[in-house]
């Protein structure tokens, strides 16, 4: 699970990822959110998915674009500054996110092939507990699952 990605942009001049990184840690700390996701790709173009315990809203989003905004300098370097929350059909980044999403149905895709679904009950640093539904074939089953076995986990969209 890696929080942060930067590209390097050997064609094209790029801003320092370090000071950009600092910067975005420092504004999503003040609008008590998190980092799930930045890229820095050629030309400046910053993408950056945060989430927050608190709900993201359009206007926390629009809050973090411009605390950033104003803490890069455009006369130094122009950029294209994208904010943005991970949507339910997005798979989990960092750990932060199961947290998150505790209490709800989650898919977990195992590096295994096997696929789990059910309620996510817990999240340490070294695993994620699930608790499956009982159906006519099965009972319930409340499992251990260690994030180095997890290829991909998404909320499970219930109607």
């Amino acid at each position: 699970m890696n929080e942060l990605e930067g590209t390097k942009c050997p064609l094209f001049y790029c801003m320092d990822y370090q000071k950009l990184e600092n910067i975005v840690e420092q504004v999503l700390e003040e609008e008590n959110a998190f980092l799930v996701q930045l890229k820095l790709k050629e030309g400046n173009n910053i993408t950056l998915n945060a989430d927050s315990f608190e709900g993201m809203t359009f206007q926390r989003l629009k809050m973090i674009n411009r605390k950033i905004e104003a803490l890069l300098d455009r006369d130094v370097e122009d950029f294209n500054l994208t904010v943005s929350s991970p949507g339910l059909d997005r798979p989990f980044l960092v750990k932060k996110q199961y947290e998150l999403n505790i209490n709800r149905t989650v898919k977990v895709n195992l590096k295994s092939q096997d696929i789990v679904v059910g309620k996510l009950v817990e999240v340490n640093d070294e695993q994620i507990v699930i608790q499956t539904k009982q159906s006519k074939k099965e009972q319930s089953k409340t499992l251990e699952i260690a994030f180095a076995d997890i290829l991909e986990t998404k909320v499970e969209i219930e109607f």
